[in-house]
């Protein structure tokens, strides 16, 4: 994997209540979105290093269904704004993991931007 693509972000999860926070603070942030997406950035690498041939090849090494291999990879495509979003805590409320995987996610960042402030 190209090392120049990589990013590190420095966060701390801690339990609370039976809460998974972040850095310990009470916030917005959905920590199964930003896992998500980092998992779908991941899997997008493997898939363009040639790590891994298909979704069914990194289904089967994860122990998913295709489909929902299919369904996270489309996280990959976030603009970076709405990806800077998540990780701040700042994105809407009712927005959740299992609404970006349901629906479609539009390819264009603009209309990705609209689609969030429906939410708001």
């Amino acid at each position: 994997m190209n090392s120049s693509l990589e990013t590190f972000v420095p966060l701390q999860f801690k339990r609370k209540k039976g809460k998974l926070l972040v850095d310990g603070r009470e916030s917005a942030h959905d920590v199964r979105i930003i896992e998500a997406v980092a998992r779908a950035m991941h899997w997008h690498d493997l898939l363009d290093s040639g790590t891994f041939k298909s979704v069914v090849e990194i289904a089967r090494a994860e122990g998913l269904m295709p489909t929902t291999v299919g369904r996270l990879l489309r996280l990959a495509r976030l603009a970076p704004d709405i990806v800077e979003q998540f990780m701040m805590g700042c994105q809407p409320r009712r927005l959740t993991l299992l609404w970006l995987m349901r629906n479609d996610i539009p390819a264009l960042w603009p209309e990705q931007r609209q689609m969030l402030e429906r939410f708001r």
